[in-house]
């Protein structure tokens, strides 16, 4: 007889191996560069790229769709900012694929 198991997303499974085998100053260090993550002289897909990388160490925005655009939405230049906010991205994949359509 074969044993079936939970079927877990692989963001889900990504967060919880990160939370338990990553050493917790790493973690730290890790969580501080996404609060800190702003597009500056980047190009939106690095920009974007770093978010989503950075992303599993603040599970509190990575769980949260609201949280998770909006952080993305304020660490744009301002000019940027105002062109995908006039937009009124749905979430966060829109404000994404808006912000790097312009």
């Amino acid at each position: 007889m074969r044993e079936m198991g939970v079927v877990i997303s692989w963001e889900s499974f990504r967060t919880t191996f990160h939370q338990e085998y990553t050493l917790e100053s790493y973690y730290n260090t890790k969580e501080r560069e996404f609060v800190n993550l702003v597009q500056g002289n980047l190009k939106v897909a690095e920009y974007a790229r770093q978010f989503s990388s950075l992303l599993s160490y603040a599970p509190h925005v990575a769980n949260q769709e609201w949280t998770k655009q909006s952080r993305f939405l304020r660490g744009l230049r301002p000019d940027l900012f105002q062109l995908v906010l006039a937009g009124s991205p749905s979430n966060y994949a829109e404000a994404v694929d808006r912000t790097i359509d312009i």
